[in-house]
Formats: structure tokens, sequence, C-alpha cells
């Protein structure tokens, strides 16, 4: 399910709109580091966390994270507290049940994901010290450990796609991937080759695009796409 919180939606339109991104006071809290041990609390805590990725992600036009955190997102060196690995996980498995990420690699069938009460409260899930995550980055060998993030999901990155393509006069040509990926707008929009992916079999299933040749691979620069 997409999450449609206004509140998110409002943050992540005017983080794009070039408005400087500023951590909230909660970012601040020590406690807000460490999963609470209450369901409902814990609940809150992590949707919080997830909107606060995807706000951060979108002010700085960042598409993929993982475990290890990206500068000072899952750290505050001023209060000394950083969330554990399994706690980012569990933030991770929130924003794909709401369909604004996608684990990349996919996660393996049959390997479990944590989440609010599948794990116990215990030091897994406690806050580290901002100085310990930092010296010893977290492993992303576990699954559901790196994501791709939609704070644009492939439906609105079509959309924006097929936008340009008709802004353009190339709504009804036949381009190549290599052409796409050095594109003026993959390039203004510093989109990465996955998400252009996504938004490629979007338009396909919208019924504005027809993908040929090749292996179908996103690296592979002879694909063929033909937008109608």
């Amino acid at each position: 399910m997409v999450c449609r919180c206004p509140v998110l939606l409002n943050t992540m339109a005017a983080a794009t709109s070039g408005e400087t991104f500023a951590f909230p006071p909660i970012h601040e809290f020590a406690p807000f580091y460490t999963l609470q041990p209450n369901p409902q609390t814990a609940e809150t805590q992590v949707d919080m966390w997830a909107r606060l990725v995807l706000s951060f992600c979108a002010a700085h036009r960042r598409f993929q994270l993982d475990v290890r955190g990206d500068g000072d997102l899952f750290s505050n060196r001023t209060i000394d507290r950083a969330l554990a690995p399994e706690t980012i996980r569990i933030i991770f498995a929130r924003l794909v049940d709401w369909g604004r990420a996608a684990y990349e690699p996919p996660v393996p069938r049959g390997a479990r994901v944590p989440r609010v009460g599948s794990v116990e409260t215990s030091r897994a899930t406690h806050a580290q010290s901002a100085a310990v995550a930092l010296t010893a980055p977290a492993t992303v060998d576990t699954p559901g450990s790196s994501i791709l993030v939609y704070w644009r999901t492939p439906d609105e990155w079509a959309d924006e796609l097929y936008s340009w393509l008709c802004n353009t006069g190339q709504n009804r040509s036949v381009l190549t991937m290599y052409e796409l990926l050095h594109s003026r707008f993959v390039e203004d929009e510093h989109l990465p080759p996955m998400m252009l992916k996504r938004a490629l079999q979007a338009l396909v299933a919208k019924k504005r695009a027809q993908i040929f040749g090749g292996t179908e691979g996103v690296h592979d620069e002879n694909l063929g796409v033909k937008f109608v």
C-alpha cells in the first residue's frame, strides 16, 4: 500500500522544491534512537523514521540507502546516538510495506526481514553510540539491508519522463537505453539506472511504451524503447 500521509507528502513537496532540509527537533531526542518496547509506541516511532527517511532522500535526491546510513540521517553526534542496524531494517520494511521503497538487491525467497513485533527489544534494537556506528559500520550482507527509495514512486517518475518526452517531441519515437541513460531528463534528475528501469516498466503497464531487443537488463544499452 502506498503511503498517502498528508504530512509526508507536504514535507516531500517542500523538500523537492529546493528548500533547505533541516532535521526535525525529534532528531535531537535520544530515546528516538532506541526502538521502544511498547508496540503502539514502536509503530509510531517507525512511521516517524520512515517519513524522515523519505524527506531526507527527497531533499538530497538520494535513491539508495543501506544500514550503514547516509551522513547524519541515522546518527546524531551531538547526542552520541545512532540507530542499530536491526532497527534500520525495520524502518526499511515499513517503507517497502508503504510502497515507498524496494529491496535492492531483492530479498531472497523465504528470507525474513524484521518488523515491529517480530523481534524482541534487546541489545540488537537499542541505540548505538554514534562513535560505534561511525567506526564499525554495519554489514549489508543480511537480507533487507539495502533499499531503493521511492521518494517519488516509479509511477510518478514514469509520468515525469513521459511529460518530458512530450515536451521535447519524442513521445512517438524509439530510443535506446543508452540514449535514455544519457538524456537530459535522466542527467538533470540524477536518476539511477534501476529507477529508470522501474519508470519504463510503469510506462509499459500504462501502455505508453514497448521494450524490445537486448536482454531487458537495465545495463543493456542496446535495449530499445518505443514510446506511444
